[in-house]
């Protein structure tokens, strides 16, 4: 009787690993850049009684502020998030959905805001 409580409990154990694995979110997996809408380009942001221009380069992973200070460019399967090289916080995020020809609606900084398309990506 001993003998099979062990083996039942082993054989438990097995079924029990095997089945529990690690899997990933579907929306931390980012899309291939060329699948997405074009996005890419230089945007007008009004924030805080000031303009400001993004350049946005998908192939980099990278945005340009005002053209000097740059954001890192992360991709998800709904958006995009900006964040500065040296935070851990997110300053802006835009989803996919919203991108419009001319304007994007997204968050910067908790706020709700607009960016206007100034030039695409050539």
């Amino acid at each position: 009787m001993r003998h099979q409580i062990v083996t039942f409990g082993f054989i438990f154990f097995i079924i029990l690993s095997f089945s529990c694995k690690e899997t990933k979110n579907p929306a931390d997996i980012a899309p291939d850049v060329s699948k997405l809408p074009a996005f890419g380009g230089e945007w007008i942001l009004e924030w805080e009684n000031g303009t400001h221009l993004l350049q946005i380069l998908p192939e980099e992973n990278k945005v340009i502020w005002n053209g000097s200070e740059t954001f890192n460019l992360e991709l998800d399967s709904v958006g995009i998030r900006l964040r500065p090289n040296d935070e851990e916080t997110i300053k802006g995020y835009f989803l996919y959905s919203d991108l419009k020809p001319k304007s994007w609606i997204g968050t910067w900084e908790n706020r709700v805001v607009r960016l206007i398309r100034k030039r695409s990506k050539e």
